[in-house]
This record gives structure tokens, C-alpha cells and sequence, in this order.
């Protein structure tokens, strides 16, 4: 549950492009019927008296088995990364939860007039037809605490509004010329 303080609206939520998932579950895949597939060749191509006994055959389905239970917790971890990784921003700051783990969470947030810059990276065909890429913030805190997020969906437009209410909050923060005036004259 996002806690947001009062008066703090949620103005977009970024999380990695679909395509991560995707590649990574195709990956998967690949890996649950490679050991089906190497089996098929072996016994296409292996002489008639080297096929397994009914036990050794068992135990194929057994380790068989146990690959894609293996597979299957390696996914689960990849999807929990992928759905639980976001950044929030909101009218106030950036808030950013970092899934390191299935039990280990980062979280940290940045308010606007910290930023120093925003910069994005979208390397490759794929990456610039799909409208994806790393988002960098570079913060006026410390250079460890820089924001990174890595495949973000629809990088461009998240940087426009970062950039927009960056300066919204700038102009709020910044004496206006007749603020500067009146305290001259009272010097």
C-alpha cells in the first residue's frame, strides 16, 4: 500500500515494459522443453539396446520434474521482481520501490527540487520500436543516490512530467522579483 501525505496527489506510475517479462518467460520456456527435445535426439540417433530400463526411465521423470519445479520458482521470483519494481511519481517527489528479492524491498524518494537531471537510454531496434528504455535521475544529495530505472515503459513521456512539475516546484520555490525588491528597500 502506497502511503502518500495528505495533499499529495499520484500523478503516474512506471513500471518495466512488458517485453522484460516476456523475453525472460520466453527464456523459460525454452529451458522446460530443451531437456524434452535432447532426450527425443538421443533416442532417435541411439542404438536399440541402449534405451532405458522401466526405473531408470522413472527416474528421467523424476529429475524431469524436478527441472520444471525449478523453473517454475525461478519465474515466480522474475515475475514478483518485474510486478513489484515501480516508481511513483506524484505531485510532491518520486517515490521508487526496488524488488531486490522475494523478502528484500528498497524504498527511496526524492523530492523535485533535488533533481539535477533526468536522462534517458533506449538502446537498440526493439527498445526504440517498443517505446521502452532506463530512465537516470541525478540527484543534489549524494552521487549513491541516484534514481535508475531500467526498462521503463514510455521513458520520454515519463521525463516530460518529471521535468514539468520539477519546474512547478522550482518557480514555487523561487522569491519572486518584487519579494527581492522589498527586502533590498528594508536593508
Amino acid at each position: 500500500m502506497l502511503s502518500l501525505d495528505p495533499g499529495e496527489n499520484l500523478i503516474l506510475e512506471v513500471h518495466r515494459h512488458w517485453y522484460v517479462l516476456a523475453a525472460q518467460a520466453l527464456v523459460m520456456f525454452v529451458l522446460a522443453i530443451a531437456p524434452l527435445v535432447f532426450s527425443s535426439v538421443i533416442s532417435r540417433f541411439a542404438p536399440v539396446h541402449l534405451s532405458l530400463p522401466a526405473e531408470e526411465a522413472s527416474l528421467k521423470i523424476f529429475f524431469y520434474c524436478l527441472w520444471l519445479l525449478i523453473l517454475w520458482v525461478s519465474f515466480f521470483v522474475i515475475w514478483t521482481n518485474y510486478y513489484l519494481d515501480v516508481w511513483y511519481v506524484t505531485d510532491k517527489r518520486i517515490i521508487s520501490i526496488d524488488q531486490v528479492g522475494v523478502f528484500h524491498r528498497k524504498v527511496s524518494n526524492i523530492r523535485f527540487d533535488s533533481i539535477l537531471d533526468v536522462s534517458i537510454e533506449m538502446r537498440g531496434a526493439v527498445q526504440t520500436l517498443l517505446k521502452f528504455g532506463d530512465i537516470h535521475i541525478k540527484t543534489a544529495i549524494e552521487q549513491d543516490k541516484d534514481f535508475l530505472m531500467k526498462n521503463a515503459s514510455n521513458p520520454d513521456r515519463v521525463r516530460k512530467v518529471i521535468f514539468d512539475y520539477h519546474n512547478i516546484t522550482v518557480e514555487r520555490t523561487r522569491p519572486t522579483a518584487v519579494e527581492d525588491d522589498s527586502s533590498h528597500q528594508q536593508a
